[in-house]
C-alpha cells in the first residue's frame, strides 16, 4: 500500500474510531444513569465553549504570539509568495501576519468570523532561504485547504466531553462519600473509567493530528519542485535554531509550551547538532537513524510526528511528485 493510501486510511480510522467510541460511551452512560438532562447539558456546554473558542481563537492567538499584519512595504515578497502558492493550491489567499516571538516557526489559523490566516515568525524569515520558506508556507496552506482547524475541533469534542464528565463524577464520588451518599463509590469508579477512556480517546486525537501534519507536508511537496528536500531542510533548521533560543532562555522549552500545537514542528525535538558540516548532511544522518524507544513514547503524546519519520516521509512524497 502506498504512503498516500496509508495516510488516508489511518486518518479515517482514528477519526471514525474516536467518534464511534465516544458516541457509544456517552450512549452507555446515558442508559446507565437514565435519560439524564444534566449529562446532555454538560455536553452542550462543552460544544458551546469549543465553538466559541474556535470563533474567537484568532484574537487570542494574535495576542499571545504578538501577530501583526504583514506590511506590504516590508513584507511584500512574503505576501506575494503566499498569494502565488494559494493560487496553485486552488484556494483564496489567506491574510498574512508576522509573529514577533523569538522562535523560528509558522502556523495557520482562522475562523468563520476572521477568515483564514497564516503567521510567520520574524525569526523564521531570518534563517530560511526562499525555497525553504515557500515549502513552509505550502505546508500551512495545506492545513487551511484541508480545513484542519475544523477537523480537529470536530474530532476532539467527544473526548473532551467524556473527560469533563469523568471529572464531575470522580469528584462527586469523593465529596459524596463525606456526605453519606450511598452511590459515592459507584460514581467515583465511573468517573475514573471515564477519565481513562477520555485519555485514550485523546491519544486517538493526537494520532489524527500527526497524520494531518503528514497530509499538509504532502500538499507542500506537491506545490514546489523538490519541495520535500526544501521542507526537510526547513524543519531541521527550525529545530536547530529553536535550541539556540532555548539556551538563551535558560535551556528550557517550558516558556514556549503554548507554541507546540500550532507550530509546523515541535521546536523541542531532540537533535544532536554537532559534527555536521551543513544542514543537508544533518538531514541525511537523521533519516538513517533509528527512532529510539523514548522517542516513540514521546511521539504518542505529541501533536507532531517524530522528526526522523517525518523526514523519511518527505523523501517519499518528493519521489511521488518529482521523481529521483
Amino acid at each position: 500500500m502506498s504512503l498516500r493510501l496509508r495516510l488516508y486510511l489511518y486518518m479515517f480510522l482514528f477519526a471514525a474510531g474516536t467518534i464511534l467510541i465516544g458516541i457509544a460511551v456517552l450512549y452507555g452512560l446515558a442508559s446507565f444513569l437514565g435519560i439524564n438532562v444534566g449529562l446532555y447539558g454538560i455536553i452542550g456546554v462543552v460544544v458551546a465553549i469549543s465553538i466559541l473558542q474556535w470563533l474567537f481563537s484568532p484574537n487570542i492567538i494574535e495576542a499571545v504570539y504578538r501577530v501583526r499584519p504583514a506590511d506590504p512595504a516590508l513584507h511584500g515578497d512574503i505576501i506575494r509568495m503566499v498569494e502565488e502558492l494559494a493560487m496553485r493550491s486552488g484556494m483564496k489567499p489567506p491574510k498574512v501576519g508576522i509573529a514577533y516571538v523569538p522562535i523560528p516557526n509558522a502556523f495557520a489559523y482562522g475562523s468563520p468570523l476572521k477568515g483564514n490566516r497564516i503567521a510567520i515568525t520574524k525569526a523564521l524569515m531570518d534563517i530560511l532561504d526562499r525555497e525553504e520558506l515557500a515549502a513552509v508556507i505550502g505546508h500551512e496552506l495545506g492545513h487551511l485547504k484541508h480545513r484542519d482547524v475544523t477537523w480537529m475541533l470536530a474530532i476532539s469534542l467527544l473526548p473532551m466531553a467524556i473527560y469533563y464528565l469523568g471529572q464531575i463524577l470522580y469528584y462527586s464520588g469523593i465529596f459524596g462519600s463525606f456526605g453519606g451518599n450511598r452511590n459515592a463509590g459507584s460514581l467515583f469508579l465511573l468517573g475514573l473509567a471515564l477519565l481513562a477512556i477520555g485519555f485514550v480517546l485523546n491519544l486517538f486525537v493526537l494520532a489524527f493530528s500527526r497524520f494531518r501534519e503528514y497530509y499538509a507536508d504532502r500538499h507542500a511537496v506537491s506545490l514546489i519542485p523538490n519541495g520535500g528536500r526544501a521542507l526537510q531542510r526547513a524543519l531541521v533548521k527550525i529545530v536547530a535554531s529553536s535550541k539556540d533560543v532555548f539556551s538563551r532562555y535558560g535551556g528550557s522549552a517550558e516558556k514556549f509550551e503554548f507554541a507546540k500545537a500550532l507550530f509546523i514542528q515541535d521546536p523541542d525535538a531532540a537533535l544532536k547538532l554537532r559534527g555536521y558540516r551543513n544542514v543537508d548532511e544533518l538531514v541525511r544522518a537523521l533519516m538513517r537513524e533509528e527512532v529510539r524507544p523514548e522517542e516513540k513514547m514521546a511521539e504518542v503524546l505529541s501533536t507532531h510526528p517524530n522528526l526522523k519519520k517525518r523526514l523519511r516521509a518527505l523523501e517519499q512524497f518528493n519521489l511521488e511528485f518529482w521523481g529521483a
